[in-house]
């Protein structure tokens, strides 16, 4: 047991060196996802288990498992690369509490699996919404921490992203489209995990690793633990406060990163991110009004996936907003400089013109959910309608009519001619009246 390993246990090492095959013995879980192994792998028998040249994937180490593989020859040759002891110090939980280590360097959108011609599992949707029940579970833990004074425990924190940027991998769109649509309602908890899970699959898009996608994750899951420590100042509605109120709840920034400031584990990195969250890429964010490339890279991804969630989730002022619309509205406010351009283009990779999760209506005047995003482009995705029918736009199948809102939630549609009309508030956004 490594004592230095901040979020779970190492797996124990079983190598033995047999010098006249030149062959070296390790356990499964010492592979690293990511990898490429050059020469073939045998079981402890000789039995040939991967050919040359073989990448390390989520698949191939589940397929090893499940044929009850648990000790693999290698060459040594491929020792310092497939069983790499720079792995991050972040590793996705899978099933049964297994951790499968990720390459520091390697992009979690190389080890995406592909679902798109596959329907969604009911399986994994439960435990998609069971995991923000887990989530709610760990801010009460938080807020008592915070009542008591003591040093944060962000163990429970991890382990929300590791479970999330697993489901990310498993079901991209599934996962997305579950956590990442909108709702009747949203508490601060609510959204922070939200924001984690549109971060993340942002951040995939955009090529980071698997260990940035985990700290952005976890900045996301952080970043406004501050509110616990305002009272007042933070339990008015931001649209019915003053300027003087408004003042004090831009601060919240600067008191969440005080709140992990002595915390183990909680790098320099992310407590600049999560201060920086709702700083604007022109430079009209707060708390310090930083701009363009001085924001961190997380935080510029991150606001515009806060940015969208105002947007789409109801308040106290206004319904919420479509998702498709939504989007047309980031869209707009990018092109006033608000926003980082490669975020936002990540952004519509992720969601495309017709978010996931969302609503429209079809040629037929059947109603239909978005389920996967399309092949190519951003206006074919696949559908599944009211009687559970799947339909692929992308194959011409039928015509999308337009979005619609959705009945579980209280939403509005905004015409184009509103766009220019939007006054991007700098705590949050609000439509011009008249």
């Amino acid at each position: 047991m490594n004592e230095n390993w901040p979020f779970g246990p190492l797996y124990s090492s079983l190598r033995v060196v047999h010098m006249s095959q030149e062959l070296v013995g390790i356990n499964l879980e010492e592979l690293c996802i990511g990898t490429v192994c050059k020469h073939p792998v045998e079981d402890r028998r000789g039995v040939l288990l991967l050919g040359p040249n073989a990448s390390i994937t989520s698949d191939v180490i589940k397929n090893l498992r499940d044929r009850e593989v648990s000790e693999l020859r290698i060459d040594s040759r491929d020792v310092e690369t497939i069983c790499a002891e720079d792995a991050s110090p972040i590793a996705l939980a899978v099933e049964r509490g297994r951790k499968e280590r990720i390459a520091k360097t390697t992009p979690l959108k190389d080890l995406l699996v592909d679902r798109y011609d596959e329907p969604l599992c009911v399986e994994r949707g439960a435990e998609l919404d069971n995991g923000m029940l887990l989530a709610k579970q760990q801010f009460g833990l938080l807020r008592q921490q915070l009542r008591e004074n003591v040093v944060l425990a962000t163990d429970g924190f991890v382990e929300i992203a590791n479970n999330y940027a697993g489901s990310l991998v498993e079901d991209h769109d599934q996962t997305v489209g579950v956590v990442g649509a909108a709702a009747a309602s949203c508490d601060v908890d609510d959204r922070s995990v939200r924001m984690a899970v549109l971060g993340m699959a942002v951040a995939t898009e955009m090529g980071l690793t698997g260990q940035q996608i985990l700290e952005i994750g976890l900045t996301a899951l952080l970043h406004d633990i501050g509110f616990n420590l305002m009272g007042g100042a933070a339990s008015k509605p931001v649209e019915l406060m003053n300027e003087a109120e408004l003042w004090e709840y831009r601060k919240h920034p600067l008191v969440s990163v005080s709140c992990v400031a002595e915390v183990p584990h909680v790098s320099e990195g992310i407590q600049i991110a999560m201060e920086q969250v709702h700083e604007q890429f022109d430079g009209s964010g707060y708390p310090r009004g930083v701009k363009s490339h001085r924001i961190h890279n997380y935080a510029r991804i991150l606001n515009v996936v806060d940015s969208y969630l105002q947007l789409i989730f109801p308040t106290n002022e206004r319904r919420g907003i479509i998702p498709h619309d939504a989007l047309g509205l980031l869209l707009h406010q990018a092109g006033r400089g608000l926003f980082d351009p490669r975020v936002i283009r990540a952004f519509l990779h992720i969601e495309t013109m017709y978010p996931l999760g969302s609503i429209v209506e079809l040629e037929s005047g059947e109603m239909a959910r978005v389920i996967r995003r399309p092949r190519t482009g951003f206006a074919g995705p696949v559908l599944q309608t009211t009687a559970g029918n799947r339909i692929d736009l992308g194959q011409g199948e039928t015509t999308l009519v337009r979005p619609v809102c959705d009945p579980e939630v209280d939403q509005i549609r905004l015409c184009p001619s509103v766009l220019g009309n939007v006054l991007w508030h700098r705590s949050h956004p609000r439509l011009k009246v008249g």
